[in-house]
């Protein structure tokens, strides 16, 4: 099936459109010359019977042979046939002298209307395909009718003029149309033109090549089209460098726990080292690999299952201490076995829209990584409050502090602000990427301060939902 391009729509609707309103304007031209033209003759007509009707009036009443003569000579000037009437109707005197017409009775509307004392006209197809225009107004003595005068004169000129406007309009309409034709393709493809490039760069970002962007033109809806596509790209854009991004740091982080894990495994395998110290000392760095390899799997999950999660987040009133004793139980066996002390505080009645899970989740990664960046001996405290209509929490350490020029990168996803010293501890580089997230999908926003030596202070800030 042979698909019609929007163009070639376009461009017959814009031909139809033009096409129509010229017609029907040449119609309306042409409909008002014949008016005007027959209404002019009308007019001349009903000008010189009246003058004939007030010239022949005595000569009507006495009968003299005169009459004839005045028909005749008033029918010449005008270029018609006169007739003179009595007041029943009956021809007296014909301009023509044909005999066999005078002496009927004329029984036409235009006599009738005449008879009774009003002008009338009308217009007639004689049998040899003539058009005449019958013109007859009363002839009054004292009030009195006493006869009519009845012009009859041929319009064929008239309409021969009107044939010959005719036929010049339609020559320019000819012309007319075809420069409409050639305008309607035109800007057609001008208005579509836009379009066809917007599908061209649909297609190739449709394969993939989402750098495409299209011109913007103008400030209409094609504009306001083309604006938003190229957004739409930038973002998808973005979002595949992310996800390249994401997939090539994940699997580099996978690889470094498996490519350890092997070359640990392979050392048992190919040693003839035969003191079980020395095996247990290979197997313990293995599962430890395998710890560290088991968090970053979950920290990925937790990732794509906040991403599923997006604006949807089911929440109900908590207890704000409740969430911070949870945490502080689940952080307490890394503090003691890193010698920090370990605090929190929230006050008792103080209760928010939160969900339960996300907000313990996102609480223990703060205070995980700061217990993990917090020398031996140091201080990890938590503070919740109420302020200005929103919760604050605040997680602060006294830690080694962050690099001001890492400080813009850390919640990026997999960045680390001291790769070695990270995977010493086992960081992944994903905590405060997740955190990040779960303060989002709360509409809340996380703030760092830190001081190199001094310590880092977290800070969050959640408006009050309502709770589902």
């Amino acid at each position: 099936m042979v698909q019609i391009g929007i163009r070639w729509k376009l461009a017959v609707i814009f031909l139809t459109v033009i096409l129509v309103t010229l017609f029907s304007t040449n119609w309306l031209i042409l409909n008002s010359l014949e008016t005007y033209y027959l209404k002019g003759r009308e007019t001349n007509y009903l000008t010189y019977a009246n003058i004939i009707a007030g010239t022949g009036r005595d000569y009507l009443i006495h009968g003299e042979r005169h009459l004839q003569f005045l028909a005749r000579d008033y029918g010449k000037q005008v270029g018609a046939r006169v007739l003179f009437l009595d007041d029943r109707g009956k021809v007296l005197i014909d301009s023509f002298s044909e005999g066999w017409l005078v002496g009927q009775v004329l029984k036409h509307e235009e006599v009738t209307a005449a008879l009774k004392g009003k002008s009338g006209t009308g217009l007639h197809f004689l049998s040899t395909g003539e058009r005449v225009l019958y013109v007859s107004v009363p002839v009054v003595k004292r009030k009195q009718i006493i006869g009519a005068v009845l012009l009859s004169g041929g319009i064929d000129d008239l309409f021969e003029a009107l044939e010959e406007i005719q036929q010049k309009i339609l020559f320019l309409s000819l012309i007319s149309a075809l420069v409409a034709g050639f305008l309607s393709f035109f800007l057609a493809n001008a208005l579509t033109r836009p379009i066809k490039e917007l599908n061209t760069v649909v297609q190739k970002v449709a394969r993939g090549y989402l750098h495409q962007r299209v011109k913007e033109r103008g400030r209409d809806e094609l504009g306001m089209l083309a604006r938003s596509f190229n957004t739409m790209s930038a973002q998808l854009e973005k979002l595949d460098r992310a996800r390249r991004d994401f997939i090539a740091n994940a699997s580099h982080e996978l690889k470094s726990p498996l490519g350890s894990i092997k070359a640990l495994a392979e050392s048992l395998i190919y040693s003839n080292e035969k003191d079980p110290a020395v095996y247990k000392e290979f197997l313990g760095d293995i599962n430890s690999e395998i710890d560290r390899l088991n968090q970053l799997v979950q920290e990925l999950l937790q990732l794509v299952e906040l991403e599923e999660e997006g604006g949807e987040l089911r929440i109900q009133n908590q207890s704000v201490l409740g969430i911070i004793e949870h945490v502080l139980k689940l952080a307490k066996p890394l503090a003691l076995e890193k010698n920090i002390h370990l605090s929190g505080d929230a006050p008792k009645e103080l209760s928010w829209p939160l969900n339960h899970d996300l907000a313990v989740r996102m609480l223990l990664n703060l205070v995980d990584n700061s217990i993990k960046y917090t020398p031996p001996g140091g201080r990890v405290q938590i503070e919740i409050f109420e302020q200005d209509g929103k919760l604050v929490i605040i997680v602060r350490d006294s830690g080694e502090g962050i690099p001001p020029e890492d400080l813009p990168h850390i919640f990026d996803r997999f960045y680390r602000v001291d790769k070695a010293r990270a995977r010493e501890t086992g960081g992944s580089g994903l905590g405060l990427a997740i955190v990040q997230k779960a303060v989002k999908l709360h509409g809340g926003i996380i703030t760092v301060d830190s001081r190199l030596d001094v310590g880092t202070v977290f800070e969050i800030k959640i408006p009050r939902q309502n709770a589902m």
